[in-house]
């Protein structure tokens, strides 16, 4: 039947049956269209940055910033807003809110991103006013408002104050499984079994180094609902009038009008989605939140403005080096000055699978919240470029 072929129709087969290989091969293999996936994303990001919208008089240097995540740190959509010392906002948005370029929605100031460990502002601030108000101080002991620590088999546990908790110095190892305990890794401890910090064993002498610590802002988080008799999320939402805002806790799914994020598993994890992944009862108080950058900068901002000791504030004791730009952990955000003379910009930022925000306050009172729906390859040396490019924008417009 084949004997009548002629040169172009062989050739038209052999192109056709590649093709359906071609497919099949990929519709059958969801890691291999995951990992072509990846590797198109210049495609995406070329899309994505031909998408800018900024308010009016916005200054350039915003823009420049999402081209920058857009091109360089794996997020097709991201916003960011700025607030001057005087109050004027800016904002800039770029991307689309699906998965498909042209085929959604594009991104627009309302959209929702989460807020990830950026969360930890609103716990941070929320303990600092129950230090003003003399419900507890930075030198009270966990132990004394957590009746579970009762008989603790690592003695040490029962000297964890509240500033340790807040200054990352609490004793919990990072890498340890109860230091990151994001992946339901190891026995479940903070919210629903306190009683396992009795069984627990500390990584080291709580105050004597610094080891960022989800678990340490968890349980800071009951603190919080225990000296109000309320929920965590009930009293956040209620002290930071959450309703007239873009602000909502996260679960288990996407919100709505949530923006989708730039991940797909390549590997042999089993990690599907950030959805699922996490478990965001115990996450609520470290990394919890969404909502939109313009909502985001403007609560950073009152924050910023409050009575010291506030988010911005530093324990002078603490030996550090400021010029680093992730080395000295305040009460709530990380200060930045390449030497004595320059402005101090403070960032706390955060990440989870597919998504990564940060938010920034100069020593002026000038606010920056970036939103992205990615995260950069490179890990911190990438969140840490976008940060100095911020800095020397705030530095320069100072």
């Amino acid at each position: 039947m084949f004997k009548n072929l002629t040169i172009k129709d062989a050739t038209i087969l052999i192109l056709l049956v590649s093709l359906v290989l071609f497919i099949g091969y990929f519709y059958a293999n969801n890691q291999a269209r995951n990992i072509l996936w990846q590797k198109a994303y210049p495609i995406r990001a070329e899309i994505s940055v031909r998408h800018i919208s900024c308010s009016d008089n916005s200054p350039t240097w915003l823009s420049d910033i999402l081209r920058h995540q857009t091109k360089s740190n794996n997020a097709p959509a991201n916003q960011v807003a700025y607030i001057e010392p005087n109050g004027t906002l800016h904002h800039c948005e770029n991307g689309y809110v699906g998965q498909y370029p042209l085929l959604s929605e594009s991104v627009t100031q309302q959209t929702r991103f989460r807020y990830a460990s950026v969360t930890k502002l609103w716990t941070a601030d929320a303990i600092l006013t129950l230090i003003k108000d003399k419900e507890l101080s930075l030198d009270t002991k966990l132990s004394s408002i957590l009746p579970e620590i009762d008989t603790p088999k690592d003695t040490r546990v029962s000297d964890i104050t509240i500033g340790h908790l807040l200054l990352h110095r609490a004793g919990f190892d990072r890498y340890s499984v109860f230091g990151q305990d994001m992946f339901n890794i190891g026995d479940n401890i903070c919210p629903d079994n306190l009683e396992g910090l009795n069984a627990l064993e500390l990584g080291f002498d709580p105050d004597t180094k610094t080891s960022y610590s989800n678990l340490g802002y968890c349980l800071l988080g009951e603190v919080i609902g225990r000296l109000n008799n309320q929920p965590y999320n009930d009293l956040i939402a209620q002290q930071y009038q959450l309703a007239d805002t873009s602000l909502r806790f996260v679960s288990d799914s996407a919100l709505p009008d949530e923006v989708m994020y730039n991940y797909v598993e390549t590997g042999l994890t089993g990690v599907a989605d950030i959805y699922t992944v996490f478990d965001y009862e115990g996450l609520a108080s470290a990394a919890g939140l969404s909502g939109n950058a313009i909502d985001l900068a403007q609560q950073v901002r009152v924050m910023a403005a409050k009575p010291a000791p506030n988010i911005l504030s530093v324990n002078n004791r603490i030996s550090c080096d400021k010029s680093q730009i992730k080395e000295c952990y305040g009460y709530a955000m990380v200060p930045y000055q390449p030497n004595e003379q320059s402005t101090t910009v403070s960032f706390r930022d955060g990440s989870l699978l597919g998504l990564s925000s940060l938010a920034a306050v100069d020593d002026q009172g000038s606010v920056v919240a970036l939103l992205s729906n990615g995260t950069p390859s490179n890990g911190a040396k990438g969140n840490n470029k976008v940060k100095m490019m911020i800095y020397e924008h705030l530095a320069a417009a100072k």
